[in-house]
């Protein structure tokens, strides 16, 4: 164990590497892809001091508006660099390989999601944790959860930025074969958005539930959710314009705002108030947390409901440095009979989801 720790500890700085080289190439550089990780990359680079001459698509497909064909650009530069500007970076390749790179000097993929979700940490904070990330690492129950954890690590330290869409998976927040769903489940849906999660909990179980809490702080949201589950007709639905949070608070909120997602922020210019789980969903047998951040906080407001009920859990943990070993290790103290399991659910360093299950 100690020699997978250090060869992932010393392994390579490929991002620093690659930003370097394309600043020393000083090609004009163009993105492939325009969807939803492209607002994320071109912010990353923007932030290196680097911008993208253009950007072009499969098809003309375009949410910016400024795409063009590969010809077009083909036409354009005498020679140029790519930057993968979609999630999965393996697909991207596939497709790059089958047009005429004649004028292509390389192609680069950088995973920036911890940097933009404010969850970055270098090789030395690592060290020193090093042996809390083996706790954790040693809880894990099955061969899929210890290589989706390695490689969450790898990406987060630089080194490997495309390993994660090979382990990536489908089926959030209720995995075949680990998360098994009865028809007399409470569910507590904490950063319930508009209801995506919400509503396949109920097409998953035909709409058989006990019942289902939903936790918005942003009140937009709530509304969109409410009109949602009133529109549906959804029955035992409760939807709560509160965060989830370890006492009853009223607690400093900052907005969306372009790449920064909605959350518990001392820097917020608003408040929102927030409960507890063991307050309001003290009967609850499925508990899914997307939070954030405040993971941890909503675990400890919980804390009484988890011991006494062992309710299933799926709790993101990839918004803050040391959720990867905190949340299992916290949730471990309370009830030591769970089975973790780490799955990753996008094929770059978010929507990483533990579970833990009796």
């Amino acid at each position: 164990m100690d020699a997978l720790w250090d060869k992932l500890g010393a392994g390579p700085g490929r991002a620093a590497e690659d930003i370097q080289r394309l600043k020393a190439d000083d090609l004009p550089l163009v993105l492939y892809g325009d969807g939803w990780y492209a607002p994320y990359l071109r912010e990353y680079l923007g932030r290196r001091g680097l911008t993208a001459a253009a950007v072009f698509t499969d098809a003309g497909f375009t949410t910016s508006g400024q795409a063009v064909s590969f010809a077009e650009v083909n036409g354009r530069f005498e020679k140029f660099n790519i930057v993968i500007a979609f999630a999965n970076a393996p697909l991207a390749r596939e497709k790059l390989a089958r047009l005429d790179r004649a004028r292509v000097g390389g192609v680069y993929f950088f995973d920036v999601m911890g940097e933009l979700l404010g969850n970055t940490f270098d090789r030395a904070w690592f060290e020193t944790n090093k042996a809390r990330f083996g706790a954790a690492y040693d809880l894990l129950a099955d061969s899929l959860s210890r290589e989706t954890f390695l490689a969450f690590l790898d990406a987060k330290l630089g080194g490997n930025a495309e390993a994660l869409a090979d382990i990536s998976r489908k089926e959030q927040y209720f995995p075949k074969g680990i998360i098994q769903l009865s028809d007399s489940e409470v569910f507590v849906d904490g950063g319930a958005y508009t209801g995506d999660t919400l509503l396949t909990f109920m097409r998953l179980t035909g709409g058989k539930c006990a019942r289902a809490c939903a936790f918005e702080p942003e009140t937009a949201n709530a509304a969109k959710l409410a009109a949602t589950v009133a529109a549906r007709g959804l029955r035992g639905v409760t939807v709560h314009n509160k965060g989830l949070w370890s006492a009853p608070a009223t607690l400093p909120f900052a907005v969306w705002h372009g790449t920064s997602a909605s959350a518990v922020s001392g820097a917020g210019e608003v408040s929102v108030e927030a409960d507890t789980v063991d307050r309001l969903a003290p009967d609850a047998t499925f508990i899914k947390l997307d939070v954030e951040g405040a993971e941890l906080e909503a675990l400890k407001g919980a804390a009484a409901t988890i011991k006494r009920n062992r309710p299933k859990l799926a709790v993101c943990v990839y918004h803050r440095p040391g959720d990867l070993f905190e949340l299992p290790l916290f949730i471990k103290s309370l009830v030591p009979e769970y089975r973790f399991y780490l799955r990753q659910h996008q094929p770059v360093a978010c929507e990483t989801v533990l579970y833990a299950v009796i």
